[in-house]
C-alpha cells in the first residue's frame, strides 16, 4: 500500500474555497502522478483510466469492462471522498487506491484486481537495495549487485501482478503453501528452460535478438574460436527469454567440426575460453552468471555416427556441393576436446575454485562401456574411453564438479531415442515412437533439430497432503490428485498468456526464424514450443511417508513400499491428465532450493497442520517457532526433504541409501538426482571410479553428483577442502564456503536458512570408505 503525507506544509496555499452563504468547500490539489507530472485535477481522467484498463478484465476473468456511466459514478464517488479528506498532497497512487476501495465495496473485485498497483513499499525497496528483505536467499545463484536489487524489485511488482490476474482460487493454493508455482516472477513471460541443438546456429548463424534489428546478425561460424564464442552467446541470450537453465545436449560432438587439426594446446585455449565466458558473462537475470550445463560424451555416440555433419552453414550431406562428411569421422576431436576440458576444469581458476558453471554433465553410456581397440591403437596418442572417464572424476575427487548422467540403465533408452538431464537435474528426452519427425531431425532435414525443454514447474506440499488425509490412504491419493489437477488449471493459465506474448513477438530469440543461408527463405523456428513439458514435482515424500505410517521410507519396507505405490499412483494420474489435456506432464524430484523451507514455514505458520507439521519436519523447530514468535522474519531453519530422498541427516551407508532412491528414478521421469556427500578426507579417483560404474549398472539411478565442501578465503584467494572457520594459511574469518545446493554448486552465503541447516545435517561419506 501507498504511504501519503496527509499533514500540512509550510508554503502550502489551502486547499478550501468560500461558497455564497460562508461555508467551505475543500478544493482538489494538484496531482503528483506516476508518469512524471504535476497536473491539474480533472475527474474525467478516472472516467478514462477505468474505460481503458478495466478491459484487461475479459482477457483474464472473461468479465467485461466498465461502462461509461459506471466509470462516471465511481469518479464522482472518488472525488467526493477525496474533497472531504482536505489533503493538502494527491498523488496519482492515492487516487488508484480511494478508486479501488470504491469499487470493492461495490463488489467489483476483477476490477479491482485488474485497476490495483503491485509492487515494494519505500521501506522495502531500501530493504532489497541494502541486500535485505524480500526473498534475499530466495536463489543462491544471485550475486551482491544492483542488478539483484533491480530484479527483486521487478519480481516483487511481477508476482503480485501474476497471481492478481490468475484465478484467484489458483494464487490461494500457492499463496497457501499447498503447492508451488515456480518461477512465478516469470509466469507470464517466459518458459522455463532449454536444452538446444547447437547445429542449429552452426548452420543459420547468430541473432541474439531473435529478429535481427537491434543487435548485429552474425553468419555461421566457420572457425573454432567464433564458434566457441556463438555458443557461449546463445546461452547468453537464451536467458532473457527464459526463466531458467540453458544447457547443450551432445555438445562436443556438434562442436566437433570446428576442432578438426587443433592440438591439445589449442583445444585447451578454447576450452579456457568457453569455460571463462560462461563463469565471467555477468549479464543473466539480474547480473548472475548465466546457469548452463553441457552434455559430455567422452565419443561420439553410435546414434551420430553416420549423421551428416551440420557446420559452417552447410548440412554436409553430399549434396548442393558439399562432400560426405558424418559425425564419425571425428571421434578424435570429440576425446580430443573431452579431454581439454577435463584439464581446464581440473586446474579450476586464478585462485584454484572450482568452476560452477557450465554444469559438466558426464554421459554414462553403453557405447563407452567397451572400449574401440582398432581406434585406439591407430592413435596412441588420443586417450580411451577408460582414461577419459578417469579424468571425471580426477575432477569430482578435487571439487566435486561433475554431475554424472547414466544412460545404461533400459528405462533411458540409450542408443533408440536421445536423452539427457539439464538445469537443476530435469531430464529431457525424445524418440522416434513419441515424434514422426525425429528422423528428420537426425539428419537436420529442412532445418529440423531438437528442442527439449520445459514450459513451467509446479510443485506439491506432499506432507501438507498426509495431514489432510489423517492416515487414510485413498484421502492421501484423492488430495495429491487433487492438486495435480490444479496444477493443470495453472499449466492452462501459462498457456493462454504465453500465446498471447507468441503473438506479440516477446519471446524473439526462442521464436527466431532466420535466414536460410543457403535458400534465402526463413528458416525453421528455434523452439518447436509444442514439444516444451510441463513438470509437476514433488517436495518432501519422506515426511508425507513417514506421517502417514509412522515411519522413514528407509526405516521400514512398508514405507518405502507406500511410497513407491504413491509415485506410481502419481505416474499414472499424470499419464491420465497428459492425454485428457493433451500436453506432456513429467512428474519430477523438483530442486526445491526455496520451497523445501517454504512448504515446511507455511504448515507451521498454519494453525491447522502447525503441530503435526513440527513434529514431522528437518531441522531446527524450537528455534525456528522462537523466531517466528519473535518477528524475525520466515528465513527459519526448517526443511522438508527434497522429492523422494532419504533425509540427509539420515544415519544410513550410502549403499543403503542407493538402494533406496534408485527406485523412484523410472517413476520421476521428469528427474532426479543422487547426492553423495563426501567428508574432508581426499578421495581416491580410482574408489569414486568404481562406485560410479557400480551405480550405473547394477542400479536405475539416472543421475548423480560426488560433492565436495570447500572453504575459499577471500582474502589470501586461498582453496581448502571442507567446511572451516578460518582461513588454514592465513587465519581470516573472511572466508566463503562453496557446496552442491539441490543441483548445483554454489557459494553457502547465498543459500537460505533452511537450505543452511541441511549443510550441517548431512551425514557425510567417508571418502576413504568408497569401495562398493
Amino acid at each position: 500500500m501507498s504511504t501519503e503525507l496527509n499533514n500540512p506544509e509550510k508554503g502550502f496555499p489551502k486547499q478550501v474555497q468560500q461558497t455564497l452563504d460562508g461555508s467551505t468547500i475543500s478544493t482538489m490539489p494538484k496531482v503528483r502522478t506516476t508518469s512524471g507530472y504535476m497536473l491539474d485535477w480533472d475527474r474525467n481522467e478516472i472516467v478514462k483510466q477505468l474505460m481503458k484498463e478495466t478491459q484487461l478484465a475479459d482477457r483474464f476473468y472473461g468479465v467485461p469492462g466498465i461502462t461509461r456511466d459506471e466509470a462516471v459514478e465511481i469518479a464522482k464517488d472518488a472525488e467526493a471522498r477525496i474533497r472531504k479528506m482536505n489533503l493538502k498532497f494527491l498523488s496519482g497512487p492515492l487516487v488508484r487506491e480511494i478508486v479501488n476501495c470504491v469499487l470493492l465495496e461495490r463488489g467489483h473485485t476483477e476490477w479491482r484486481n485488474i485497476m490495483t498497483r503491485v509492487g515494494a513499499s519505500v521501506y522495502d525497496s531500501c530493504e532489497i537495495d541494502s541486500g535485505l528483505g524480500f526473498e534475499s536467499h530466495d536463489n543462491a545463484n544471485q550475486l551482491d549487485n544492483a542488478e539483484t536489487s533491480h530484479k527483486k524489485k521487478a519480481d516483487k511488482m511481477s508476482k503480485e501482478q501474476n497471481l492478481l490476474l490468475m484465478p484467484g482460487n489458483l494464487a490461494d493454493l500457492h499463496l497457501n503453501g499447498d503447492f508451488h508455482i515456480h518461477d512465478l516472477e516469470y509466469f507470464g513471460t517466459r518458459p522455463f528452460c532449454q536444452d538446444w541443438d547447437l547445429r542449429y546456429f552452426f548452420y543459420y548463424g547468430l541473432m541474439p535478438d531473435g529478429v535481427g534489428v537491434q543487435s548485429s546478425v552474425a553468419g555461421p561460424a566457420m572457425n573454432a574460436e567464433v564458434a566457441v564464442l556463438h555458443a557461449v552467446k546463445v546461452m547468453g541470450s537464451a536467458q532473457t527469454n527464459f526463466a531458467g537453465g540453458q544447457g547443450f545436449y551432445n555438445f562436443l560432438t556438434f562442436m566437433a567440426p570446428y576442432f578438426v587439426g587443433k592440438t591439445d594446446k589449442e583445444l585447451e585455449q578454447l576450452m579456457q575460453m568457453f569455460v571463462y565466458e560462461m563463469m565471467q558473462m555477468m549479464c543473466a537475470r539480474g547480473g548472475q552468471t548465466v546457469f548452463s550445463s553441457v552434455q559430455l560424451s567422452p565419443g561420439v555416440p553410435k546414434l551420430w555416427k553416420n549423421k551428416p555433419v551440420v557446420a559452417m552453414g552447410k548440412v554436409w550431406d553430399g549434396e548442393q556441393g558439399t562432400k560426405r562428411w558424418v559425425y564419425g569421422e571425428l571421434e578424435k576431436e570429440v576425446r580430443k576436446a573431452f579431454r581439454a576440458l577435463m584439464v581446464v576444469m581440473l586446474k579450476g581458476d586464478a585462485w584454484g575454485k572450482p568452476f560452477s558453471f557450465p554444469k559438466p554433465e558426464i554421459s554414462i553410456e553403453p557405447d563407452f562401456m567397451e572400449e574401440d581397440v582398432e581406434f585406439n591403437k591407430a592413435n596412441p596418442d588420443v586417450l580411451s574411453y577408460n582414461d577419459l572417464y578417469r579424468l571425471t572424476f580426477e575432477l569430482a575427487a578435487k571439487f566435486g564438479t561433475p554431475y554424472f548422467d547414466n544412460q545404461i540403465p533400459e528405462y533411458r533408452g540409450a542408443g533408440e531415442g536421445i536423452s539427457c538431464y539439464q538445469c537443476c537435474a530435469y531430464q529431457f528426452s525424445a524418440n522416434p515412437t513419441d515424434d514422426t519427425q525425429f528422423d528428420d531431425k537426425l539428419y537436420f532435414r529442412d532445418g529440423k533439430h531438437f528442442s527439449m525443454g520445459s514450459w513451467m514447474v509446479m510443485s506439491l506440499n506432499c506432507p501438507r497432503a498426509a495431514y489432510k488425509a489423517e492416515h487414510d490412504d485413498e484421502k492421501l491419493f484423492e488430495e495429491l490428485k487433487y492438486l495435480m489437477s490444479k496444477s493443470i488449471e495453472v499449466f492452462r493459465v501459462k498457456k493462454k498468456w504465453m500465446d498471447h506474448l507468441l503473438d506479440c513477438n516477446r519471446i524473439p530469440f526462442a521464436a527466431m526464424t532466420p535466414k536460410d543461408p543457403n535458400t534465402g527463405e526463413k528458416g525453421t523456428i528455434a523452439v518447436d514450443f509444442d514439444s516444451l513439458v510441463y513438470t509437476i514435482g514433488v517436495v518432501g515424500i519422506n515426511e508425507m511417508v513417514r506421517y502417514h505410517t509412522g515411519y522413514s521410507i528407509y526405516e521400514s519396507k512398508d514405507s518405502y513400499k507406500f511410497a513407491i505405490r504413491v509415485m506410481y499412483e502419481m505416474k499414472m494420474y499424470a499419464q491420465k491428465l497428459s492425454q485428457e489435456n493433451g500436453i506432456e506432464i513429467a512428474l519430477a524430484r523438483t530442486p526445491a532450493e526455496t520451497t523445501a523451507q517454504r512448504f515446511a514455514v507455511s504448515d507451521l505458520l498454519h494453525p491447522e497442520y502447525a503441530k503435526k507439521a513440527e513434529c514431522n519436519m528437518n531441522g531446527d523447530v524450537e528455534l525456528a517457532k522462537r523466531e517466528l514468535e519473535n518477528g524475525s522474519g520466515k528465513d527459519l531453519p526448517v526443511y522438508y526433504t527434497n522429492g523422494t530422498h532419504v533425509p540427509p541427516s539420515a544415519d544410513i551407508s550410502i549403499i543403503e541409501r542407493i538402494n533406496v532412491e534408485q527406485t523412484f528414478f523410472p517413476i520421476v521421469d521428469g528427474g532426479n538426482i543422487l547426492h553423495i556427500w563426501l567428508g574432508e578426507g581426499n578421495p581416491d579417483p580410482q574408489g569414486l571410479q568404481e562406485m560410479a560404474m557400480h551405480i550405473a549398472k547394477n542400479t536405475h539411478t539416472g543421475y548423480f553428483a560426488f560433492t565436495r565442501d570447500i572453504t575459499v578465503c577471500k582474502d589470501e584467494g586461498y582453496v581448502a577442502s571442507g567446511i572451516k572457520e578460518c582461513c588454514p594459511k592465513c587465519g581470516s574469518g573472511n572466508i566463503d564456503h562453496l557446496s552442491r545446493i539441490t543441483g548445483y554448486l554454489q557459494s553457502v552465503n547465498g543459500w537460505n536458512a533452511g537450505k543452511k541447516q541441511e549443510l550441517v545435517d548431512r551425514t557425510r561419506v567417508d571418502p576413504k570408505n568408497m569401495k562398493v
